[in-house]
This record gives C-alpha cells, structure tokens and sequence, in this order.
C-alpha cells in the first residue's frame, strides 16, 4: 500500500478502471478503496479529477453500479467526479480483446481521458 499512497499523493489526477464481477469492483481494487482510509486524514485526493471505467460481462453485468463505486469513493477522497460522454465508461467483454473491437467504447474512453485531462489543467 505505501505505493499506492504515495501515487494518490502525487498524482494530479485518476482513472480507476475495474473488471466487474458480482456486480461491483474487483477484489484488489476494493482492498485498495478500504485501505486508503489509512491516509483518509491527509486527503490525498481532494481536489483531484478522477473518472471511472467498469468492463463486465454482458450489458446487464454491474458495470452501472459499478461506475457509482468508484464515484462514490472518489467522492469520499474529496475528488472531482469528471464525466465521459455519459458518466463513467462502461464496456462488455467476454474475451481478451473484446474492448478493442468496440470502436464507440474506445471513443469514449478518449474522451473520458481527454475530460480528465482539462480538468486536472485547471
């Protein structure tokens, strides 16, 4: 964990990207989540853009729910919830490579960075 809270420290902004099983953030990444509570006096994260990617399976998979996890953690660091074209990115995928058919999806994913971007420039 001293890496990832040494990252939130100096990071001027994140994308936090999960795989969605059960319909919410892998198990890695919700030990990340818990664990920042740790630095939660320092507020690493306040102030900072952050956006969110959920890929599952099927279009019915959590990758909704998922998306508002990762906000509301965010929100809870005292971070800047930044938008794609929609809310966060969501994508269905079954196989390896299966995002990288999905032209829309990597569309959005551009955007979704590209929104994060200017507002960390801010």
């Amino acid at each position: 964990m001293p890496v990832f809270y040494d990252a939130f420290r100096r990071c001027d902004a994140l994308i936090v990207a999960t795989p969605v099983y059960y319909r919410n953030v892998c198990a890695r990444l919700m030990a990340v989540m818990e664990r920042h509570y740790a630095i939660r006096h320092e507020r690493p994260l306040a102030g900072k853009p952050g956006g969110a990617i959920a890929v599952g399976r099927g279009t019915g998979g959590g990758q909704a729910m998922t998306i508002n996890r990762i906000f509301t953690w965010l929100l809870s660091c005292g971070a800047i919830c930044v938008p794609g074209e929609m809310n966060g990115l969501t994508a269905v995928a079954d196989a390896p490579g299966d995002v990288l058919k999905q032209e829309k999806r990597l569309r959005q994913a551009r955007v979704l960075g590209e929104n994060v971007l200017r507002a960390a420039m801010r």
